[in-house]
């Protein structure tokens, strides 16, 4: 009977230290899951801190931008970039074409149809005329357009048919509207081999260089008139949109 208490004892003190022991252990999981829980929300919280100061910046950075341009690719929003005159403190957006340079004169070229020709001259320029500022430009982009106008004829200068005088981002300009004499480079006198393109442009002096910055419509006809008139339409709006971004900086260097 002794020996039957006894063995009862034990058992009942072995219960109960597992029982201590299961306890323990869940105790111990109770704290571990609560650590990963504050610790896991700790991180989200930081996350969400730099996402919200990310986009902050981000907000802040669109709210410097002195405009942004709505550029147009056949009549539908086309995505942009930066660019600049190299060296000089004048910088501009312009629609994602095709760009390279010829001599002074960037051109940002879309499918051989129009193009935006940014072209500067040498310095000291400040207090020059409009048909000054043209004539220092001219050169540079009359050989850029006899490569670039289509038919193949060669530039034979450009007829102003109107202009005036605004004021844009604190840069004084001339805002003008006129025709590329374009002519057969084997028959230059052969008036039925001429062709008239249209140009919408800007020129100014900035950074003491002159600065055109000219639409064309490259087009010579062979699309039909419908299509020139697309391609005009679209020209015009891009050159004006662009030269509303004109500034002295880039926004991200």
């Amino acid at each position: 009977m002794k020996r039957l208490l006894v063995m009862i004892l034990l058992l009942t003190l072995l219960c109960t230290a597992c029982g201590k022991d299961k306890n323990k252990d869940s105790k111990e999981a109770v704290k571990e899951t609560t650590q990963e829980t504050q610790e896991n929300s700790t991180e989200e919280e930081k996350d969400a801190v730099a996402e919200d100061a990310e986009s902050e910046e981000t907000k802040e950075e669109a709210s410097e931008r002195i405009y942004a341009p709505q550029f147009i690719y056949d009549g539908e929003p086309i995505d942009s970039y930066e660019d600049s005159v190299p060296t000089y403190d004048i910088v501009y957006d312009v629609p994602n074409y095709q760009s390279y340079d010829i001599g002074l004169a960037q051109l940002h070229i879309r499918s051989g149809k129009l193009c935006i020709a940014v072209t500067s001259g040498d310095e000291g320029a400040t207090g020059m005329s409009f048909e000054e500022i043209l004539a220092a430009t001219e050169r540079s982009f009359g050989g850029a357009m006899d490569s670039s106008l289509e038919g193949g004829k060669d530039y034979h200068g450009i007829d102003i048919i109107e202009q005036e005088e605004v004021t844009i981002n604190g840069v004084d300009c001339v805002r003008f509207v006129g025709e590329i004499d374009g002519r057969s480079p084997s028959a230059p006198d052969d008036k039925t081999l001429w062709f008239r393109y249209h140009v919408r442009g800007y020129a100014f002096v900035k950074d003491d260089i002159p600065v055109t910055i000219i639409g064309v419509t490259l087009d010579d006809g062979g699309d039909g008139e419908d299509y020139i008139k697309q391609y005009t339409e679209e020209v015009d709006h891009n050159v004006d949109e662009l030269m509303k971004t004109l500034r002295d900086k880039k926004y991200f260097d």
